[in-house]
């Protein structure tokens, strides 16, 4: 269990000097005062900060030409270090073995630790002692500054204060006289926090959900072009890291909300008019295509490891040309992918799609459900592809085809995206239950399909490996992880029938047809 030591953070006001304070300190309590500390760190996180999320903080710092990273622990307790190469980043292979990569790997996943800010700054340590010249209450008095193109931006400064284990009395005095003596607040935020967003970055990270306010009265084409404004600003903040291939994530991030942005318009398309909506509907399936292949061996790539596990040694050790050639193919991905996001039709589409978000739509008579309330226009796309997948999935049965789970799962992609985006129309927990038993049918309708398109690919792999050196072995070893993927498709298709009880019970049509109703 972790050690209840308390902390706090204060900020100092405007005019308060850190001298002063500190002397105002030392006449109250039995102050030791430290040598001061210069600090030169960069604060490292995932560009949505998960280590933010999960309470954590990493900094690096250079020792003797060596970067090294460290994690802030409990209050006064010393951080997990290590010693690091110096990358633009690091995915969390790229740590060395040890506690600290323990602690980061489960919270950061897949994605990248990221330079976010540099920060510069001094800090000046203090203790509260009591008679017997034991330390009580650790102190920090830090002022710091943003390093930022052409010089440095002043952060607000500080008092870190931390309590120490078994002493919780003096701590709670010292900051009682802070706040009703000395008349400190607490800090607005982190460091970090501030340092990122006087670099000019976004303290919340880059985004890959939108939450939008809607009013149920709201005309639906103005809801529908709100929701679509914030989905175009997550593929735009999303876009640099993809291409500079940070991490597998940003790319996912940008094809999700292409993906979203489709649906509404599709769900939403009668209070667009006609022909500008069909060409947007083009330029935007057209991004979704030319980043497909690289996103498809992505997941190629991130699920191998796990793919290949139980299989023994020596047919893993023949499965190398396999990732190789993998490797090979999704670096060559990447590469068009990138030529067509930097090229001119990219540009022109995605300009034309703004303008279309941000102009006229015309007169209403062209858009039957432009001034309709989005709260019935909404409930209405609900309730029907809602029903839709239910008279889909009772006719699935053992002699459907593959492609029968495949339509039935975009339909669950249609009302899944609806319900994350317009759900907040409706008062309670309908919205979020539904979401939650529709993710446990997506699931295995994802792992159903998934199976089948990574068999496939790997299938077609057997021309190129013929010819390489260890083809051979590695096509035969590569025959155990088709079967595998065939016996886990077929394990998906047996759970269907259960999830999809859950999901289209007669209660929950029932309630579908109550709570989304006109």
């Amino acid at each position: 269990m972790p050690l209840d030591v308390p902390a706090r953070a204060f900020a100092l006001p405007e005019g308060v000097d850190p001298g002063a304070l500190v002397s105002f300190l030392g006449e109250r309590f039995d102050l030791a005062v430290d040598p001061p500390e210069r600090t030169d760190h960069t604060v490292l996180d995932t560009a949505d900060r998960r280590l933010r999320a999960a309470g954590a903080e990493l900094r690096l710092h250079t020792h003797r030409g060596e970067p090294t990273m460290a994690l802030a622990g409990r209050p006064g307790a010393p951080p997990l270090t290590a010693t690091v190469r110096r990358r633009p980043r690091w995915l969390a292979g790229d740590l060395p073995e040890g506690p600290l990569r323990d602690r980061i790997a489960p919270a950061i996943g897949v994605r990248a630790l990221l330079p976010l800010a540099r920060v510069r700054g001094e800090v000046r340590p203090a203790r509260v002692l009591n008679r017997d010249d034991k330390t009580v209450v650790r102190l920090r008095l830090a002022t710091h500054a943003a390093v930022v193109e052409g010089g440095e931006v002043p952060l607000t400064p500080r008092l870190e204060v931390a309590g120490v284990l078994g002493y919780r009395r003096p701590f709670e005095r010292l900051v009682s006289v802070l706040t009703t003596e000395a008349g400190l607040v607490e800090a607005p935020g982190s460091v970090a926090d501030e340092a990122i967003a006087a670099a000019g970055g976004d303290p919340d990270g880059v985004p890959s959900k939108v939450r939008v306010p809607l009013r149920p009265d709201q005309r639906t084409d103005e809801a529908a072009v709100a929701v679509l404004r914030a989905l175009a600003g997550v593929v735009e903040a999303n876009l640099p890291g993809t291409l500079d291939d940070l991490d597998t994530e940003f790319l996912h991030d940008l094809r999700v909300a292409v993906r979203r942005s489709r649906s509404v318009l599709r769900e939403m398309k009668r209070a667009f008019p006609p022909g500008p909506l069909r060409r947007q509907r083009d330029a935007l399936r057209w991004v979704q295509a030319v980043t497909g292949p690289t996103r498809d061996l992505d997941v190629q790539l991130l699920e191998w490891d796990d793919l290949v596990a139980t299989l023994p040694e020596d047919r893993q050790a023949a499965l190398a040309p396999v990732r190789a050639l993998l490797e090979r193919r999704r670096r060559d991905a990447h590469r068009a992918l990138r030529r067509e996001l930097t090229g001119e039709a990219y540009g022109a589409a995605w300009g034309g799609y703004r303008r279309f978000l941000d102009g006229d739509l015309g007169p209403d008579d062209e858009r039957p459900d432009a001034a309709a309330p989005v709260v019935a226009v909404a409930g209405r796309r609900i309730r029907k592809v809602y029903r839709r997948m239910v008279a889909m999935g009772e006719a699935v049965d053992a002699g459907s085809p593959a492609t029968a789970l495949h339509e039935l799962r975009k339909r669950g992609k249609e009302l899944r995206y609806l319900l994350e985006l317009f759900g907040g129309l409706w008062p309670g927990d309908e919205a979020r239950d539904m979401v939650r038993a529709l993710k446990a049918l997506q699931d295995v309708l994802g792992t159903h399909q998934d199976r089948e398109v990574q068999a496939d690919a790997l299938r077609a792999l057997a021309p190129d490996l013929a010819g390489v050196e260890g083809g051979p072995d590695a096509l035969l070893a590569l025959g155990a992880v088709v079967e595998r993927l065939g016996t886990e498709q077929r394990a998906a298709r047996e759970r269907f029938a259960d999830r999809f009880a859950e999901f289209a019970s007669p209660s929950r049509q029932a309630l579908v047809a109550e709570t989304f109703r006109p």
